[in-house]
């Protein structure tokens, strides 16, 4: 068996040194790497700056007792339909859909404008009002009027409340279409021509006899007359003998 020298038995311990000196190193560097990783990771998320953005949902105004808008938005969803020859009188409605919150406190007046042959919104005489009640069904609510009694032209008219942006804009109103309502008079229906001629035959028939009867009256009365004349003839010469 050949031994082996002393230098080389020392080279390979001092290699074996070297390499767990490099693997010691590598260890440190992984972790040292990690480290820094994670403390930028951290500086990362916890590095956020913060906004406030102040929302104005609605406005106040001093004549309203500085009530608030109560968010409440409606458009027009759905309304009666008077195509062709629609006949006075007419219950008219008109249904809202309501796209923002809830109503709370906010107010919505309606009024029913008779306005004069057109078809295009405005104001005219009005002939009904009120205010929006509850809801109908989901976020639907409905006016209706029953004082379309003559013929004419009719549209509602919902006034947005106080406090409602539009009111800023401009467009105060939310208008319903024009419905146009007719005066139609009932057709009297004429009687079958063998029904009316069967009226007339019974109507000369009691003509007939009417003056048949008053002739037999006439008649009577006078030979009644004659008879008293004579007893009274009798008499008279009677008086003079």
């Amino acid at each position: 068996m050949i031994r082996l020298s002393r230098t080389r038995r020392c080279r390979k311990r001092s290699k074996k040194a070297v390499i767990g000196f490099q693997i010691i190193l590598i260890i440190y560097l992984l972790i040292g790497l990690g480290s820094q990783l994670n403390h930028y990771t951290n500086a990362s998320f916890h590095d956020v700056e913060t906004y406030s953005l102040t929302m104005k949902a609605s406005a106040k105004f001093k004549d309203i007792d500085d009530k608030v808008w109560d968010g409440s938005d409606l458009k027009l969803h759905k309304q009666t339909k008077t195509k062709g020859n629609a006949c006075a009188p007419l219950v008219l409605f008109a249904e809202f859909k309501n796209s923002g919150k809830h109503i709370t406190s906010s107010e919505w007046k309606w009024e029913l404008h008779k306005i004069d042959g057109s078809s295009k919104p405005k104001d005219g005489t009005v002939i009904d009002k009120g205010t929006i009640g509850k809801e109908t069904k989901s976020r639907v609510y409905r006016i209706e009027s029953n004082r379309a009694t003559k013929g004419g032209t009719y549209v509602f008219k919902l006034i947005k409340p106080e406090g409602h942006p539009d009111h800023k804009r401009g467009k105060p109103f939310i208008w319903s279409k024009a419905m146009k309502l007719n005066d139609c008079k009932e057709k009297t229906l004429k009687p079958p021509k063998k029904a009316e001629s069967h009226r007339k035959s019974e109507s000369e028939k009691t003509n007939k006899m009417e003056r048949k009867e008053q002739t037999k009256d006439t008649d009577a009365s006078q030979s009644v007359r004659e008879e008293k004349n004579k007893e009274k003839h009798s008499l008279e010469s009677g008086d003079e003998s």
